[in-house]
């Protein structure tokens, strides 16, 4: 069990990750190779690049086999965690979101104890904490061994929960791509990140964009040099009854 112990000024320096750590995922990814009994979500990646590996390679090519050809996986996975995140921010403070990660942590203030392969008590000292989602990561958390090394939490991004009848009928009703946005904007995403979760075009994503937003479903609200997209309470209620 890992405790991270936490001040005042740790609580308001925490923060969530904004994209993906390839050296983590590199580490971690190879870690599963090793093993001969890999956790389901892991199995098909497992095989094809054990195959691929069997086969003459260059030096140092581990990262373009096993990372690279997934990273559109990797990065939907960390997207999806990151949204669940600051919306237990928006509804529940730092309190709210070092609450959301259970079972993997518990938060105890002013102690937030996390699933581990080791057992050690970690103090901040007024650095804050980032937290790091991670695809390959499974099960436990990691931080740096170096106990002056900037804190970082790697964590097992979460695996999202969906209703394939209800994402069904929706796509019936307005078509796979546009019901795909709709679902992804229940928390407040970039076009970029909702392009990379539907897995299409930028330009495809604007055009959805636009006729969302007439329809009254979605609105769009302005965040520094960006924009964010988010569902109106009428899209929300159409993705809710689509699955009731």
């Amino acid at each position: 069990m890992l405790r991270i112990h936490f001040t005042d000024t740790d609580l308001l320096n925490t923060r969530v990750a904004t994209a993906p750590d390839p050296r983590w995922e590199l580490v971690l990814s190879l870690r599963h190779l090793r093993r001969r009994v890999v956790p389901p979500r892991y199995a098909a990646w497992h095989r094809e690049v054990l195959s691929r590996l069997s086969h003459p390679q260059p030096p140092e090519a581990y990262r373009e086999v096993a990372v690279d050809p997934y990273w559109e996986d990797v990065r939907t996975s960390v997207d999806g965690d990151r949204a669940l995140r600051i919306r237990a921010l928006l509804d529940g403070g730092v309190n709210g979101l070092l609450r959301s990660y259970v079972p993997i942590m518990r938060w105890m203030p002013p102690t937030l104890h996390v699933r581990s392969a080791v057992d050690r008590d970690y103090a901040l000292r007024g650095r804050g904490l980032l937290l790091q989602p991670s695809y390959f990561c499974y099960g436990v958390g990691h931080l740096p061994e170096d106990p002056d090394a900037p804190p970082v939490l790697v964590h097992p991004a979460a695996q999202p929960q969906s209703d394939p009848a209800g994402d069904k009928a929706l796509a019936r009703l307005m078509g796979a791509t546009r019901a795909g946005i709709l679902i992804a904007a229940g928390t407040a995403c970039t076009a970029g990140e909702l392009a990379r979760r539907v897995g299409v075009s930028a330009p495809t994503v604007s055009h959805h964009l636009s006729a969302l937003r007439d329809a009254g479903l979605l609105r769009t609200v302005p965040h520094g040099t960006t924009a964010l997209h988010v569902r109106t309470r009428t899209g929300s209620a159409l993705v809710h009854s689509s699955c009731e």
